[in-house]
């Protein structure tokens, strides 16, 4: 029966005003009223006037020593905030005005001092009330923005693997809870005790308290979502125990741990490192084989995280691998999609599941790529495209022989920086985060002629010709296409135009002693390609063959001048005559290499050059000798003279090499000249 409204008013006014004497009856009356009402007849309790200060007066009863009088206390509040509204309603009654003197605390600090107390059931209830406030985002802000929030979590820690089932359940509750928003997380790994706190969640976890651990497993998993919480956590010595207590809790008869076990795997199977560490570990058959199993859970979120939890495994290569060869993980997907055996999932399940189907299916073996040739360079590849496994993105790899050239989500690109005239085979495949399917068969395509590179082993035959030069040259080593034939220049400019089975030519009608800059370049039908490095070369060069100029010599007084001459040291060629020029003109032709010049004037003097003429029509001039003839009166100044010119003759003959002049004194003798005078 509810109580009238003058009772209502009494109580309400007890609480507000801290009466203690009062306080039993009053908080045995709240007690009642709360266990046996809704909560809308809760909420409209506390819509009376009198309702905030009776609230206020509740927590400053939390600081009286009577453990019996703060048990109820706990216990009104604990209740009162499992409600929504309710709970809302508590965390905004505003701070009580206590009495100069006496405490006035928040209500989060009294129940933090209580979780310390040697009763377990205050301490039970303390949690449990922190927990009902964590249960909403605006509750779970609310703790952590208290200043006692540093003090409670090292000792809701401890409370973890409290032997107090209960506390130790509603300990690990509220460090769950707190998992659920970014803000608790933070504060948690940024605590000084982060990793004494969760050192203590995994112990809890590995325990034999079903409520703590299935909280723990809770908290692991959400804290497992975050990179920073999760590299905590594995780098944990105990961590392996706590995959093996995972492990147990997916066999666990109660639905919560295995929802929760399989939650907290999803979580771990998420990461790479994580990924390796299921996979990995001594139990991963039994984790897989009960995770298929879960799929048909009568709790549905226990199946969700299950499919979830597989779904997550099949988003890497190696578990793709490691689920295709499962003895019975993609069998029982396949079925499951296909509903046979009376098994229905429910839809969104349904559709998890032909997910991570879909990723285990092999990806298609693609045709050949169509390849169209751009220029001598480049060419385009397109390919048909595969239908993406939704959540699973597509990419593609294409590969030039045995190198990857491009990878991406594109089905059309273009390849660049070939050679000309080259052949080439592509091939393309398929691959997504957990999967590389096959290669296509080959695509075979040869790129456009481009122009030739320079012709190679490009040279001048060494010897000088008279009036012109041959050049010599191989194929380029590039020829990137087919050659059509080669230009010559010289000096710059084009001078011919050969055809490909020539490689030689003669530069004609050029004058003596010209020099060429040469180069050749090769051509095809794409045009002149680049020309060769330049080599220089010459024309024949008379003056690099002169003879030595001629022997002169008197015979006594005469009017006369012996001439004689030698092959010219470096010949021209086969010499067919020699001429014999005296001051400007021809005065013996022949092949003799003497010649006496009679019917001179006496003491006159004469200059005389020889001419070597070849059989090839060359004609190379000595430098001059001079002589002056001698006289028919010899006086004795004259004739001293003459011996004097004859002294030096001899002595420019005496310097010849022994052959030469041995060569030189049969000539005079058969000249008539004796070489006594010489």
């Amino acid at each position: 029966m509810d109580p009238s409204e003058e009772i209502i008013d009494e109580y309400l006014k007890y609480l507000a005003d801290r009466d203690v004497y009062r306080a039993p009856t009053v908080l045995s009356w709240f007690t009642d009223y709360i266990d046996t009402h809704n909560e809308n007849a809760i909420y409209k309790l506390l819509q009376h006037s009198m309702a905030s200060k009776a609230i206020a007066g509740l927590v400053d009863l939390l600081e009286f020593d009577d453990e019996s009088l703060t048990e109820s206390v706990v216990h009104i509040l604990g209740t009162i905030v499992e409600h929504p509204r309710c709970r809302q309603y508590v965390l905004e009654v505003p701070r009580n005005t206590a009495t100069v003197g006496q405490n006035n605390p928040t209500l989060f600090t009294a129940l933090v001092n209580m979780l310390m107390s040697d009763d377990k059931n205050v301490v039970m209830n303390s949690a449990g009330t922190i927990a009902n406030i964590a249960e909403s985002p605006e509750g779970r802000l609310w703790i952590l923005q208290q200043a006692a929030f540093d003090d409670a979590l090292p000792i809701l820690g401890v409370l973890t693997v409290d032997p107090h089932q209960w506390a130790a359940s509603n300990a690990a509750l509220v460090i769950a809870r707190l998992t659920l928003s970014q803000e608790g997380i933070v504060k948690i790994l940024s605590h000084e005790r982060c990793s004494f706190v969760l050192t203590n969640l995994c112990v809890s976890l590995c325990g034999h308290n079903p409520g703590s651990s299935m909280n723990s497993a809770f908290a692991v998993g959400r804290l497992l979502e975050r990179e920073d919480a999760r590299s905590k956590l594995l780098a944990m010595k105990n961590f392996k125990n706590t995959m093996t207590a995972l492990t147990k809790m997916l066999y666990n008869k109660e639905s919560g741990p295995r929802k929760n076990a399989c939650f907290a795997f999803s979580c771990l199977a998420n990461s790479k490192e994580g990924h390796s560490r299921l996979l990995g570990n001594v139990n991963s058959e039994l984790i897989l084989d009960q995770l298929v199993r879960l799929i048909t859970d009568p709790d549905d979120e226990t199946a969700w995280f299950a499919a979830v939890t597989l779904r997550a495994v099949s988003s890497q290569k190696e578990g793709v691998f490691r689920l295709r060869d499962h003895k019975s993980v993609f069998s029982v997907l396949k079925k499951l999609c296909k509903e046979t055996g009376g098994v229905k999932l429910k839809s969104d399940l349904l559709k998890e599941v032909k997910l991570t189907v879909e990723i285990l299916g092999k990806l298609p073996k693609l045709a050949p790529p169509i390849l169209t040739s751009i220029d001598e360079f480049s060419v385009s590849a397109r390919w048909d495209g595969v239908i993406a496994t939704p959540g699973s993105r597509t990419s593609y790899q294409l590969f030039q022989g045995c190198t990857c050239v491009y990878q991406g989500s594109k089905t059309s690109v273009k390849v660049s920086n070939l050679r000309p005239f080259t052949s080439y085979v592509f091939r393309i495949r398929a691959t997504n985060s957990s999967d590389e399917g096959p290669y296509s068969g080959p695509a075979l395509i040869t790129t456009n002629e481009g122009v030739p590179g320079p012709p190679a082993e490009v040279s001048s035959d060494g010897k000088p010709i008279h009036n012109a030069v041959k050049i010599m040259w191989s194929r380029p080593p590039s020829p990137n296409g087919t050659l059509t034939g080669y230009n010559i220049y010289a000096n710059g400019e084009r001078v011919a135009v050969v055809g490909i089975d020539k490689f030689s030519y003669t530069i004609k009608d050029q004058p003596h002693s010209k020099s060429l800059v040469i180069q050749i370049a090769a051509t095809t039908k794409a045009g002149e390609g680049e020309k060769s490095s330049p080599i220089t070369c010459s024309t024949l060069n008379l003056s690099d063959y002169p003879p030595k100029k001629p022997i002169l010599s008197t015979s006594g007084g005469s009017n006369e001048i012996n001439v004689s001459w030698i092959d010219p040291p470096k010949q021209l060629g086969l010499i067919d005559h020699y001429e014999l020029v005296m001051n400007g003109e021809v005065v013996y032709t022949g092949k003799d290499q003497g010649f006496r010049v009679s019917n001179l004037e006496p003491l006159k003097e004469y200059t005389f050059n020889i001419r070597v003429v070849t059989a090839e029509g060359y004609v190379v001039e000595s430098e001059p000798a001079k002589k002056r003839a001698g006289s028919k009166v010899v006086s004795s100044k004259e004739g001293m003279e003459d011996e004097d010119s004859d002294l030096t003759d001899a002595q420019e003959f005496r310097s010849l090499s022994p052959d030469i002049a041995k060569s030189l004194r049969r000539r005079l003798r058969r000249a008539k000249v004796h070489p006594e005078t010489l």
